[in-house]
């Protein structure tokens, strides 16, 4: 339930993102958990950009709900 309210908060908020679903792609489990430190889904890894197109170093969460004031804070989504 998680993962599908993570998708539905981010296509309603006209926020692009790249969807791996582990079980019709499961090589990309390791590169989530090298990336996250964690195999629970949803993991969601957000890119952001400084002044000049630096990338800044990206934010990790695990879980959506769990996180989610968070994520909105950081999207600066409209409530």
């Amino acid at each position: 339930m998680d993962c599908k309210e993570a998708k539905e908060f981010l296509s309603q908020n006209g926020i692009k993102y790249i969807e791996y679903d582990l079980t019709r792609n499961p090589d990309k489990e390791e590169e989530m958990k090298k990336r996250t430190g964690s195999r629970i889904v949803p993991a969601l890894v957000i890119r952001d950009t400084r002044l000049l197109s630096i990338m800044k170093r990206p934010k990790i969460f695990i879980g959506f709900e769990v996180n989610k004031d968070k994520i909105i804070q950081l999207l600066k989504v409209q409530r």
